[in-house]
Order: structure tokens, then sequence, then C-alpha cells
């Protein structure tokens, strides 16, 4: 007898077949008003508590933030711990377009330079620590952010004193201010020019100064300055030992059109000469310093074309040449990111179409 048999063979009074899928499924019900709020209404409820919480801190972070006014009241006479903070704040402060007013105030200009002025007296022989110097160096940052010529002799007084190793700090922040506030009054409606009688002397004997990175800085300030003196230079200083400082030089001189900036924009594109100029003890990461360099060349490079259609750029365009043949891993090696080799393809075929 054959004893194979389907479910459907079965009779009623047969052996029970096993479930089918329909029947392992619980019963549908309709959604009790207990589900809905466990589903929609709490995480609402939790959702708001956080807005809510978040509202409150940020009402109570712009309610206890301390004005400009009050950070100057405690640079001015604050606990000496708490003095530098209030300093690094209010150049930070000065950072934010809702102070735009007082970036042009005189007054307030005026009073952080006579407090610099102060410190910088007080400090002596400048064996008062790092923590003054950290002062000085935040005061002459916050000073640089004043769109206002007030407080420009200070500035040229903290970049000038030099007298231990803790004033480098200082000068760097001096000079780095000037910059700023060079390049920040050009750009205001109408333009205006930071003036000083002894501005232009002071960034002129700091351009040759024997610590190389004052040179560096003061190269740059004086490319922001811009005055025929300071272009004049910068045309030596493209002849600088130190890479850095011709860089700045270079690259100064390429944002107004001057050929004298050619051979080292060309050397800045060269992976090999940038090797050299960063393989220094001091760098942290000298392939990204590298990469940094290769796209300032290149946007300098395209603001002489557009300055100077008329100038000789043969040995920029060999170097871009060059930039672009480069084996993708020496690129990468030197953090050279697709992104710069596109611009500067781009640049070489604007620079080949020119007449």
């Amino acid at each position: 007898m054959n004893e194979s048999r389907t479910f459907r063979d079965e009779g009623i009074g047969g052996p029970s077949r096993p479930p089918l899928g329909q029947d392992l499924l619980p019963p549908v019900e309709q959604p009790s008003a207990r589900f809905i709020i466990q589903l929609f209404v709490v995480p609402a409820l939790i959702v708001l508590v956080i807005v809510g919480v978040w509202l409150s801190l940020s009402w109570l972070v712009r309610s206890t933030t301390i004005g400009p006014d009050k950070l100057i009241d405690g640079v001015e006479k604050g606990p000496s711990v708490a003095r530098w903070q209030r300093a690094s704040e209010l150049a930070d402060m000065l950072h934010n377009k809702r102070y735009a007013s007082l970036k042009r105030d005189r007054e307030s200009a005026n009073r952080l330079a006579q407090i610099l002025d102060r410190e910088i007296d007080q400090s002596k022989d400048g064996n008062d620590g790092q923590q003054p110097a950290t002062l000085r160096y935040f005061l002459a940052r916050a000073l640089g952010e004043f769109e206002v010529n007030e407080g420009t002799g200070t500035l040229l007084k903290a970049a000038e004193t030099k007298r231990t190793p803790d004033d480098e700090l200082v000068r760097h922040g001096a000079i780095a201010a000037l910059a700023v506030r060079a390049y920040s009054l050009q750009k205001l409606q109408p333009p205006e020019q930071l003036t000083h009688p002894e501005l232009e002397p002071t960034l002129l004997r700091l351009s040759g100064d024997e610590d190389a990175t004052i040179r560096s800085a003061a190269t740059y300030a004086l490319g922001q300055l811009g005055t025929p003196t300071a272009i004049e230079r910068l045309e030596a200083a493209v002849s600088d030992p130190d890479s850095d400082t011709r860089y700045n030089a270079a690259i100064a001189l390429a944002h107004r059109g001057n050929t004298k900036a050619v051979e080292t924009l060309a050397e800045m594109l060269d992976l090999a000469e940038l090797s050299k100029a960063t393989d220094k003890a001091e760098e942290e990461d000298p392939s990204f310093k590298q990469a940094v360099i290769v796209a300032s060349a290149l946007d300098a490079s395209h603001a002489l074309a557009r300055q100077n259609p008329q100038a000789d750029l043969s040995a920029v365009t060999q170097a871009i040449e060059q930039l672009i043949a480069t084996d993708a891993v020496k690129l990468q090696a030197a953090h050279v990111p697709p992104r710069v080799v596109s611009d500067a393809q781009h640049l070489l075929q604007m620079l080949k179409a020119k007449p």
C-alpha cells in the first residue's frame, strides 16, 4: 500500500496539518490610544525637551557673554592669570561681524594700544615669563583687527622689541597685526591706507632681520603695504636664502603683475625643489605645506597673467606641465589633491591660449 499522502488527502478526522504562514501571524487589531501615544506623542515630547534645553543654553551663553568693553576692562585690571585669556577672547570677538562697528572705534584701539605699550615698558629686560609675553601677543593680535590707524605706533614698537626668546612670539604677533591692518583698510569703501612715519622704515629693517621667520613675516606685511619702496624690497626678497621669505615676496609681486616673481613661482611649482625647501626639523607636516605652496603658486600665477597679459610666463608654464606629468604616487606623497592638479590643467590651458 502506498504510504505517501498529501495534506489534502487527510480527512476531517485525520491527522492535523502543520500551521501555514497566515496561521502564525497575530490577529489584526485596531491600534489602541496607548500605542499611538507611545509611537508618536512621547518621541515628540522628547524632541521638544531637547530643543528647549538647547534654546535655554543658547540664551544663557548669550546673556553671559562678556562685551568688548568688559573684556578690555578685564585685560587692563583683571587678575594676571585671566588677562591674556581676555585679550584672546577680544581678538576672536573682533572676527565676528556683530562687532564690525568696534573695529572702527578709535577710542577702543587707543585704549588697547596704551595697555600694550605699558606692558612692553613694564616687562623691562623681558625676563617676566611666558604668561606676560602671551598677553602682549594677544594684545597685538587684537589691536591688529581694528580698521583704524590708531595704535600702529605701538605695534611697530612691539615688532622691534627684542630682548629674550619670549619676545619672538610678540614680534610675530605684532608684524602679523600690521599686515592684517594694511589689508583690512584697503578693503574699506572707500579704501584707506595704513600710515605711520615709521611704518615703512620699520618693516624694511625687519625684512632684513637675522631671524628668517621675522624676515618672512615682514616681507608678507610689505606685500600688504604695497608702496613703491615696499615693492622694490620685495623684488630683492625673491632671492632671499629663506624659502618662505622668497615665496611671500613672489606671491605679493605676482598679484601686482610684477614679472620679478616668475622664477620663484616656477620654483614653488617644482615638487623636488619644494621637498628641499620644506625639509626642516621645525616643520610638523612638510608634505601638507608643499600642497599649500603649490596651490598658492597657481593662484598667484593666474593673478600675474591677469594683471600683466604681456608677461613672459614660459618658466611657469613649463613648471605646470611638469607638475601635471608627475606620477600620481608622488603627488599623493606631497599631499597635492586632484583638485589642485585640475586647477593646474585649467591654468595651463589659459596660459597656452595667450596670444
